[in-house]
Order: C-alpha cells, then structure tokens, then sequence
C-alpha cells in the first residue's frame, strides 16, 4: 500500500469515525505523510542543491551576455570549457549515484549545449538553429545514458523536440512544394508517442524509470502535439493539398483511445486522463469553430455557443476523471477519492 492510499484509507477511518483525530494524526506521522526533521533536511539540501546548481548556469549564461564583446574568442570558450571540467570531475568525484553528481551531470549536459552556442556564435559556422539542438543532443546523449535518472532522459527528450520543430518550421517553404508537407503536424506526434511506448515498455524492468513524473510529462508532450494534429486537421484538410492531413483522425482518435485506456485501465494513473480529456476538448473546439466559420455563423452569438459547448465538455469531463477517480479509490477498498 502506498502512502497515498494508506492515506486515503486512515482518512475514511476517521470520516467514519472508527478513528480519532489523535490517532489519525498519529498514524499519518507514522507511515511518512507528514515530514519529519530528517525529510526536512533532505529537501532542504536538495532544494540548495539545485539553487546552486541553477545559479551557477546563469552566470554563466548572463555573464557572456554582458560582456560578450569585450572577451576574447578564446576566454569566451574557456570560461564555459572550466564549469565543464568542473563538473564533469565533481561528478565523477562524488559518484553518478548520489544525487549530487547527477546534479553536477546535469549541468555538464546544459553546459555542453552552451558551450556549442559560443563555438557558433565566434566562428559564425552558418549552422541552423535546429543543427545547435541536434548537436546539443547528440553530444548529451552519453551523459544522458550514464545518467539512468528519468529528468535527464525528460531534459533529452525536450532538446529532441526542439530541434524537430525548429527544422520543421525553419524548412516550411521547403516543405511546401513536397508532399509530405504536413510532416510538420505529425512528427512531433510520432516522436513523443515512440517516446512514451518505449518507456512504458521498460517502465516494470528497469527500476530508475518508475518515477511518476516521467511518462505524465511525455504524454503531456504527446498530448500537445495529437491536439495540434486534430485541430490543423480541421482548418487544412479542405483548404490544402496535402496528403496525409486526410488521415489525421487515424493517427489521432487510436491515440486518444489507447491513452484513456491504458491509464484507466493498466497504470490508473489520472494526470494522462485530464491530458487527454484537454486535448480532446480543444479538437472538438476546432471541430466547432471550424464549421461555424466554413457557414459564415460567427457572429457574437456564436462565441456563447462556443463558450457554452466548451463549459459543458469541460462539465462532462470534470465529472468522467471524478468518476474514475472514486471507482480506483473504491476498488483498493479505500473510499471516494
């Protein structure tokens, strides 16, 4: 049983009054809810640690900033080659387990990206913003494999996206003249979804992976992109040639399903339910405006229908994650959620 539910458990207790308000207390400080002296100190030289670690990466950054023209191309690129050694040696000093040296790992990785953002910007290489991001990751990716901690992996992941779009978008009038144009819309969508099927599929199998946090931010990814998928489908579909915009709601709709049934069924988890249940209200939003727009029906008129429609999609899906909250709640024995 985990803290949560144990929680929820004494809480039904006490609502029952099976459970005095003494020995709920009691209880709850037992099990872990309520921090104690040594939790305290735990955050707080966590909380200082990364403060630390935060502040030392923008002086770095803002120092360049202001004085950038009056360094030498060679102190410019030594000043940001030092924090690297640095931090690459307290790493391996104080072990790639420990907490701090997944810290000082972590700034090694951002530093390395800063450290490519100078070499472009003395040299003047011509690279494009996107190649910046796609080196920043591939030269992170041993960093990011020895981390094994799933924020380094998260951190990877964003520089991956960043570079797909800036190349997506940097390369549209390119694009526009082949037909796979609409690549724009669906490969953010495939890259978050390979991204999420791969770690939930190592999710059981490797311990460092299990932290919640992880697959709720890439399904919140995933969720961006499918949301940007199902709302270009209905403003393009009719108003472009583009091929594949024609079988969005095929990549789309297996999504939304395959993401409300895993997590209400398998991992029960509720963050991917609110993602989803957000991403299919502002496509069938789209799908509303689209058709008031394509009849000529905007006028003020329509925006409070639109307004009403989007109050009563958010009404339904506020009581469906109500819902499945309780039913979970129940089925461990626990109560309403």
């Amino acid at each position: 049983m985990t803290p949560l539910t144990a929680r929820r458990y004494l809480e039904s207790l006490a609502r029952n009054g099976q459970l005095t308000a003494k020995g709920l207390d009691f209880a709850l400080h037992r099990i872990g809810v309520f921090p104690d002296a040594a939790n305290w100190k735990r955050f707080a030289d966590r909380l200082l640690l990364w403060a630390g670690i935060l502040l030392l990466l923008a002086s770095v950054v803002f120092f360049f900033a202001f004085n950038w023209n009056e360094l030498h191309r060679f102190t410019k690129i030594s000043l940001v080659v030092l924090p690297l050694v640095i931090s690459s040696s307290m790493m391996a000093y104080t072990g790639i387990e420990r907490a701090v040296g997944k810290a000082w790992l972590g700034a090694g990785v951002v530093l390395t990206g800063v450290l490519l953002a100078v070499i472009g910007q003395i040299y003047q290489t011509g690279a494009d913003s996107e190649l910046l991001f796609a080196g920043w990751a591939l030269l992170a990716l041993p960093w990011v494999v020895i981390a094994r901690a799933p924020w380094v992996w998260l951190f990877w992941l964003v520089l991956l996206n960043t570079s797909l779009a800036l190349f997506l978008v940097g390369r549209f009038d390119i694009w526009m003249v082949l037909i796979y144009s609409d690549a724009i819309f669906w490969g953010p969508l495939l890259l978050n979804a390979l991204a999420l099927f791969l770690w939930e599929f190592y999710w059981p199998r490797i311990a460092w992976m299990r932290a919640r946090y992880a697959p709720r931010f890439i399904v919140f990814l995933a969720a961006v992109a499918a949301t940007g998928l199902g709302v270009s489908w209905w403003f393009l579909v009719k108003r472009t040639g583009w091929q594949l915009m024609h079988y969005a709601p095929i990549a789309y709709l297996p999504w939304l399903f395959l993401t409300v049934w895993y997590y209400r069924t398998r991992r029960k988890d509720i963050v991917p339910l609110v993602a989803s249940a957000l991403s299919c209200i502002a496509v069938l939003t789209a799908g509303l405006i689209s058709g008031m727009f394509g009849k000529k029906y905007l006028d003020v008129t329509s925006f409070f229908v639109i307004g009403a429609v989007v109050a009563a999609m958010t009404a339904a899906a506020a009581i469906w994650l109500r819902h499945t909250s309780s039913k979970w709640a129940k089925a461990r024995g626990v109560g309403d959620a």
